[in-house]
């Protein structure tokens, strides 16, 4: 027999410090080793060499126990141990017995309710009886069963991560050392995906605990307590309420944005874990902010322009009055952006392939080169007078206010970026307007905020003393960058040579005529200098634009199709399929800067590349490619493991940088 440090008996998977048989003997000598000053495990360790040799070792033995008394006494604790039931034994020689159930779970749920293709959380909770407490996960000795929870299978529900609490440091009489358990309520998170597979009108969420319960002198052998709950599944159209907010406030998940290792920035997951996990309140908050962040794009040149000269015409009105028409001038963007998002609710898809398709770049080119002609001086851009007639009355600048807040709307709307693209990925798989509306509502709102400010007090800054030629030259600055953006947006379906050099010429010519050629005077003695620093920044773009790139690439790109796909499989080799397109703007920079990415390059030997051209987007043969891969805007990016079975949450919906890609790819070969 193997004893354990400090031990009364060997502790480990398959055994137990002290089965409940043999309280009497574990009981007894405790008590003699009380006595005696000496640790229970020399004590049945000399007990046991003794009886080998006999009795002929007894001086060996350094505390003096009468012989014919110990053998008495063990002979009327080996009959106890026979003839008496185990509670019988526990209540005479510890004084107690263990309670029935020392251990009860229950199971929890972050929502009231699921959908298939959501992430939900739930919460398994031990309560311990008072006085007893189990091993932690992670306890601090190998020989020591560590409390563990076991799920069953079930096809379409996949177990992301399974979140153990740290345990508490505890000393007992029995350890030199302090151990790591659980006591009172013990709280295990659970995060969990409901795939589109997933077959059934609930979810039940089952298995077992594995856990040894001890008390402070001694433990029981190792249980398994069976647990299961359900849940009731949804449609997309009814709303699920956030519950149990105390219980899932003391587990650490982890932050919002790296809760799962394999979960998507920008795509319709992360739209969803924050309403799931915040309500649609607080998700509100967030996408107004998001809306705010959108003005630190070029998305918002277009409008500054346009907002400066409407609304610099209202010199007449008083604050109050412009504040008002600034308002409405907001209320009009809302609009153009809440009909979007209830066309992506009704849809079930998304507008990100529409609004860059050659047709609508080019329309958004021109209106960009008309806005710039406009700032160069050429022509001056007001509300037409049959507009402001028609309006009429004594209110003849609100219907003018609102209706250029509707244009606008559709000029920035292009620029959707990722975190629009997955808002409008999630509105189109819940199909509820009403949820669409006030959603891009409150994100036009933070789009147009700063606009707000600016329609105000755009009169009062065209007033200003010796700032006239000074707002001119501004003015030239913005008519350069839009004849930029232009290039920009009509570049995907342009020849390889006219788009490689034509934005690069563009700035280049612009910051030499803003800079030197321009001949605006101003009195202040920075100007000049301020000219010579625009000129330098547009020249230093360009030839950064225009720089030969080098050759390097993730790997070699094949056609997609059902032989590459098969030779992949052959391979045993995950696959990367790139879903682009001739006029997709983002898909040209993953080709730029995320494929070339040293990290990416590093890996690429692992991995079979595919690309599947979607220019003709509304072709039979790309449209069937959509349905296959559920492909509801540019840029997608599908990986497959090795059998050639997608891993869903390493979707690419958007652009990805090389660090955040290379991530992804290391996440695909585990898998």
């Amino acid at each position: 027999m193997n004893f354990q440090k400090n031990e009364i008996f060997p502790t480990g998977k398959g055994s137990q410090r002290i089965h409940s048989k043999f309280y009497p003997l574990a009981a007894f000598i405790r008590w003699v080793s009380f006595f005696y000053r000496r640790r229970p495990a020399q004590i049945l360790r000399r007990l046991l060499r003794h009886g080998r040799s006999g009795g002929r070792s007894i001086a060996r033995i350094h505390f003096v126990i009468p012989r014919l008394p110990v053998f008495l006494v063990l002979g009327l604790l080996f009959h106890l141990t026979i003839c008496l039931p185990a509670q019988a034994q526990e209540k005479i020689f510890l004084g107690f017995s263990p309670p029935e159930e020392i251990l009860q779970t229950e199971v929890i749920f972050s929502f009231d309710q699921a959908y298939k293709g959501s992430t939900l959380r739930a919460a398994l909770i031990g309560k311990i009886s008072e006085g007893w407490h189990v091993n932690s996960h992670q306890p601090n000795e190998e020989f020591l069963i560590p409390t563990e929870v076991k799920f069953e299978e079930v096809s379409g529900i996949e177990i992301e991560k399974i979140v153990y609490p740290p345990g508490l440091s505890r000393s007992f009489s029995f350890s030199e050392t302090p151990m790591s358990v659980y006591e009172h309520d013990v709280i295990i998170g659970v995060q969990l995906k409901i795939l589109e597979k997933f077959e059934g009108e609930e979810l039940r969420l089952a298995g077992k605990l594995i856990y040894q319960a001890c008390n402070d002198f001694s433990c029981l052998q190792p249980e398994e307590k069976a647990f299961s709950a359900t849940l009731p599944l949804v449609g997309l159209d009814q709303p699920a309420n956030l519950i149990n907010d105390e219980i899932f406030a003391q587990i650490d998940f982890g932050s919002a944005l790296t809760i799962s290792a394999q979960e998507p920035e920008g795509s319709a997951n992360e739209i969803s874990a924050l309403v799931e996990r915040h309500g649609l309140g607080v998700s509100l908050l967030f996408i107004f902010l998001g809306g705010l962040a959108l003005n630190l794009t070029p998305c918002v040149y277009p409008l500054i322009p346009i907002t400066v000269s409407y609304f610099g015409g209202q010199t007449g009105g008083r604050p109050a009055k412009v504040f008002g028409l600034a308002s409405l001038y907001i209320l009009g963007m809302a609009v153009t952006y809440s009909v979007l998002g209830v066309l992506a609710a009704l849809s079930g898809s998304l507008f990100g392939a529409a609004l860059q398709s050659p047709p609508v770049l080019i329309f958004i080119a021109l209106v960009m080169i008309a806005l710039a002609l406009s700032m160069f001086g050429l022509y001056e851009f007001k509300v037409p007078s049959a507009l402001m007639q028609i309006a009429g009355g004594s209110k003849p600048g609100l219907f003018g206010a609102f209706f250029m807040g509707l244009t606008v709307g559709f000029v920035a709307a292009p620029c959707i970026g990722p975190f629009v693209l997955g808002l409008l990925t999630y509105i189109g798989a819940t199909a509820n307007p009403v949820l669409g509306f006030w959603m891009f509502f409150v994100l036009a709102l933070g789009l147009g905020a700063p606009f707000l400010l600016l329609g105000t007090f755009s009169g009062l800054l065209q007033n200003l003393p010796r700032s006239g030629m000074w707002m001119v030259w501004i003015k030239k600055i913005f008519g350069v960058i839009l004849l930029a953006m232009a290039a920009y947006f009509v570049a995907p379906i342009l020849p390889n040579w006219l788009a490689k050099y034509l934005l690069p010429t563009i700035l280049l010519l612009g910051g030499l005529y803003v800079g030197l050629i321009e001949s605006t005077k101003f009195s202040s003695k920075i100007f000049p200098w301020l000219k010579r620093a625009a000129a330098a920044i547009f020249a230093g773009i360009a030839l950064w634009l225009a720089w030969p790139e080098q050759e390097a690439h993730a790997g070699t790109w094949l056609a997609l199709n059902d032989a590459a796909l098969a030779q992949a499989q052959q391979e045993a080799k995950p696959v990367i399929i790139d879903f682009t397109a001739d006029w997709c703007l983002a898909c040209k920079e993953l080709e730029r800067f995320t494929f070339p990415h040293a990290e990416v390059r590093a890996r690429a030997e692992g991995f079979v590349f595919l690309r599947g051209d979607l220019t003709k987007y509304a072709s039979p043969e790309v449209q069937a490619i959509r349905e296959q891969y559920a492909i509801k805007g540019l840029p997608t990016i599908v990986f497959l493991d090795a059998a050639g079975k997608e891993i869903d949450d390493l979707r690419v919906i958007g652009f990805v940088d090389g660090k955040e890609f290379a991530r992804r790819m290391d996440a695909a070969r585990r898998n």
